[in-house]
């Protein structure tokens, strides 16, 4: 297919031929024969061609001159009003681009409106220092929790029939209870459905026969799973596996000896080192003033029940009372209320007074606080009652964000239930049980992120 395009001359030849390349390059470029080129048509000269490229290359078909098109255009004339032209200046207000002044030679206020240099700077309101922030506490890595693997556990159940096999696994997930009520569960249907009942004592005696090989294929698991992380694993898993080692059917195994020592061992070492860094994160936070910091420490000890040091619960009581004071804010008073309450110096700190200004959240807090502070209380003349059930530490923000989060979705709660309490799939929906064990230790007080509030 030919194409248009300007081309440059850039030879002739005595034969009448000539060299052209396209106008303003060098590419593509090529020869034409005799008698394409109209007459006194010179080197240089610029045409329009039609030129079809092929394999040989391109071949010029037919040239003809480049026709320059002339516009009408007509244009006004602006001969203007006549009047004597005058420049304007414009000046900007912008204050940056304004010189700096010497703030020393600034008149003050009194001097511009006639009063005596100075007048009003003695009354002006002193300005706000500024306060840097409290030091930062050594931060602890994070325990690790517990994950056991089923190694031991699937081999156990692989020896089984079918039959034993189910009862096992049921036994794993809530004990000898779950199986008698799942075989309860099971006559119910079968009595409406009028066939015969299934013999429960029989079943039951089955899960006890196997019921010690399942506990110390699950204790094993367990153990396998803790020694990888025995420097960082939480006290609350391995204390939990060092009572189910006192269990009766682990104790007759006596294999299971030596790691039974190996971990009480373990425990006895981790509660002396989680100790001692309690007492030095308690103490450093109460030397740094960090006082909310401290209180929160103070409240979740590595073992329950165990004590604040004398010097430093009456440090600490001394640090909170300088907190609450007439002169502090509300909102601290809010702050420092929610972590005195759940502490063990809740009862001996009495503050010298209330806030100036009582806000109706402070008001609240002591309120829902008073069964844990009532001298506290008194002072707002909030009488606690002492039958009343003490409250629940707040729980965190980013908790309840991510609950209300998961409800927005798609309007329907996490525990797949739908907006008014029923199951998605409208069948029932048992609450999973959970055994007891008498030998089970007892679980610490959660874990919480200490605030940087201080």
């Amino acid at each position: 297919m030919a194409r248009r395009m300007d081309i440059e001359i850039t030879s002739t030849r005595p034969d009448g031929s000539f060299t052209w390349r396209q106008s303003g390059a060098k590419a593509p470029r090529g020869s034409g024969a005799a008698g394409l080129l109209p007459d006194g048509s010179k080197v240089g000269d610029v045409l329009r061609a039609d030129i079809e490229v092929d394999m040989d290359g391109a071949v010029v078909l037919a040239i003809a001159p480049v026709v320059e098109r002339k516009r009408n255009v007509t244009l006004i004339a602006v001969t203007g009003s006549g009047a004597e032209f005058k420049p304007v200046t414009e000046i900007s207000t912008n204050k940056r681009n304004k010189p700096p002044r010497d703030k020393d030679k600034r008149p003050g206020r009194g001097d511009r409106r006639g009063g005596k240099p100075g007048a009003n700077d003695a009354a002006r309101a002193p300005r706000r220092e500024f306060t840097p922030p409290p030091p930062e506490l050594p931060k602890r890595p994070r325990a690790t929790r517990l994950r056991p693997g089923d190694t031991h556990r699937k081999a156990v159940l692989e020896t089984l029939t079918a039959a034993e096999r189910v009862l096992a696994e049921k036994a794993l997930d809530g004990g000898v209870g779950a199986v008698r009520r799942a075989v309860n569960e099971q006559n119910k249907q079968l009595k409406k459905d009028g066939k015969p009942e299934v013999n429960a004592d029989a079943l039951v005696n089955m899960v006890l026969e196997l019921l010690p090989r399942l506990r110390v294929a699950e204790w094993k698991d367990s153990v396998e799973a803790v020694e990888k992380i025995i420097d960082n694993v939480d006290l609350r898993d391995l204390r939990a596996i060092v009572a189910k080692s006192n269990d009766a059917t682990l104790i007759k195994d006596v294999s299971l000896n030596d790691k039974r020592d190996m971990l009480r061992a373990a425990l006895d070492r981790r509660q002396n080192e989680e100790m001692q860094h309690w007492q030095d994160d308690l103490r450093q936070a109460v030397e740094v003033g960090r006082i909310v910091a401290a209180l929160k420490f103070a409240a979740q000890p590595p073992k329950a029940g165990t004590l604040v040091p004398a010097e430093l619960r009456a440090r600490l009581v001394a640090l909170v009372v300088e907190q609450l004071t007439p002169l502090s804010p509300s909102e601290r008073w809010v702050i420092v209320l929610e972590a005195l309450a759940f502490s063990p110096v809740h009862n001996d700190v009495v503050p010298v007074g209330v806030p100036t200004k009582i806000t109706p959240e402070l008001t609240a807090t002591v309120q829902r606080l008073a069964p844990l502070v009532p001298k506290i209380a008194a002072l707002f003349g909030v009488v606690a009652d002492p039958k009343a059930r003490p409250p629940r530490p707040l729980r965190p923000e980013w908790q309840d964000r991510r609950k209300r989060d998961a409800k927005s979705r798609d309007g329907k709660p996490r525990d797949g239930k739908s907006r008014d309490g029923k199951p998605r799939d409208g069948k029932p929906q048992a609450a999973k049980p959970q055994e007891a064990t008498p030998d089970a230790a007892p679980s610490a007080p959660a874990e919480s992120a200490v605030a940087v509030d201080n």
